[in-house]
């Protein structure tokens, strides 16, 4: 459907009611809250656990256990650096793969893939625009929390609006296929257009996660971890409070006492005499340590499991030195099926990335043939533990039998800089030339 047969057939051709109404929209506002918790859960430590209330005991108000586990940004930022801690590499036709290189670098793509994957880590999809500025192809990425997508009935985005609201004045951009609205109410309660510009690069590109639900959002896998962290904090901190009532107990007297005194609540060194067949004692709830250990290394396999997290890496007691690589690569395993679902979520983007690219490219006069475009495809080096020496026999031997290029050995080995070392075997190349 277009656009404007979109607005009137909702909002009567009204352009400022269309704006509104799809930002107020009831489905919009839910994901955006939806969002706006996980922001809060992650960067305001918002846990379930923070608002257990404070106990009696003894007569006494006490500040019960709050435990927080951020154990959620530890498992993103692992994601995130076990598939782009190595930049993504090009490969195709070497024409081309130059010409996007350059692109890459000046427009600090590396940067903007590392953040667009972070959003997808934290809430299932983030937004990419593309653009020219002082000559430069740069990539603007939309926050997830400001990103109102406007799809039609057959699922295709017809329109994009980036909404935020600063110092009373909210503000609107609005992405049509041909032109791009600025719009705010700085001015009063309705809104004026602030500028209006030609959209050489059309939509933003929406990269998601498979969202079951709603295919036209992304699903954040943060939400499938939550609740289990909810429970091994709230068996944390019950505990910690459980034990120290342990440790205190409660006295009790058996018995007649031979003085009229009665037993202090609080306090330490205090006497208290008793007849012959008295006794004194501290009763206490006995604490289960066998019960606690096992409840809460339950929750915490299951988290792993769940995050595709190699145990290994939250548990520091645990070492994997001297183990084969085949060992290595089998606890890594789910890992590595995580890294290959969220290679293919980016790749998805990365190839309607290149088409924008080559539009903005030919607009500085270098065109790039469909053709070659079609053929690049995307490496990604995950950060898998192995030994270097083990992968540089290999490719010796590989090289040894024709079976591996330049460019293929620079895509296989960590601590080379492909794009630094292209540059510099051009340079010796052609240095070898003048001297011959």
């Amino acid at each position: 459907m277009e656009l404007s047969n979109y607005i009137k057939s909702r909002y009567d051709g009204d352009f400022k009611k269309f704006v509104t109404g799809e930002v107020n929209n009831a489905s919009q506002q839910n994901h955006i809250r939806e969002i706006v918790n996980i922001k809060e859960y992650l960067g305001k430590n918002k846990h379930a656990i923070k608002q257990r209330p404070d106990e009696v005991f003894n007569g006494v108000t006490l500040k019960t256990e709050r435990i927080g586990l951020q154990y959620a940004k530890l498992i993103i930022r692992f994601g995130v650096n076990f598939l782009l801690g190595k930049p993504v590499s090009l490969s195709g036709s070497e024409d081309v793969i130059k010409e996007l290189n350059k692109v890459y670098k000046k427009g600090k793509y590396r940067k903007v893939d590392y953040r667009i994957l972070n959003d997808l880590e934290r809430y299932g999809e983030s937004f990419e625009y593309l653009y020219i500025k002082d000559n430069t192809i740069k990539s603007q990425v939309i926050d997830p929390s400001e990103a109102y997508p406007v799809y039609d009935e057959n699922g295709d985005m017809i329109a994009f609006i980036q909404y935020y609201h600063v110092d009373y004045v909210d503000y609107y951009t609005i992405f049509t296929e041909d032109i791009v609205y600025q719009l705010n109410n700085s001015q009063g309660e309705d809104l004026n257009l602030v500028e209006k510009s030609i959209n050489l690069t059309g939509m933003p590109i929406h990269y998601k996660t498979e969202n079951e639900i709603d295919s036209t959002r992304g699903y954040a896998f943060i939400n499938d971890i939550i609740d289990i962290l909810d429970g091994m904090e709230s068996l944390l901190s019950k505990s910690f409070d459980g034990y120290y009532r342990h440790i205190m107990g409660t006295p009790v007297v058996v018995g007649q006492s031979l003085t009229n005194a009665e037993l202090p609540k609080h306090g330490n060194g205090v006497g208290y005499r008793l007849d012959d067949d008295g006794d004194f004692k501290y009763v206490t709830n006995p604490f289960g340590h066998d019960s606690f250990k096992t409840l809460y290394s339950t929750l915490r396999n299951a988290l792993m499991d769940i995050s595709q997290m190699p145990n290994v890496v939250l548990n520091g007691s645990t070492t994997i030195s001297n183990v084969g690589e085949v060992a290595i690569e089998s606890i890594f395993a789910l890992a590595k099926v995580k890294a290959d679902m969220m290679s293919k979520y980016l790749t998805d983007g990365f190839e309607q990335r290149l088409e924008r690219i080559k539009t903005l490219l030919a607009i500085q006069g270098i065109e790039l043939e469909d053709n070659e475009l079609d053929n690049v495809s995307f490496v990604y080096n995950v950060s898998m533990p192995k030994s270097d020496e083990s992968v540089m026999n290999v490719i010796e031997k590989l090289r040894e039998l024709d079976a591996i290029s330049i460019e293929g050995i620079q895509d296989n080995i960590s601590f080379i800089d492909k794009v630094a070392e292209q540059e510099r075997l051009a340079k010796e190349n052609t240095d070898n030339s003048i001297e011959e």
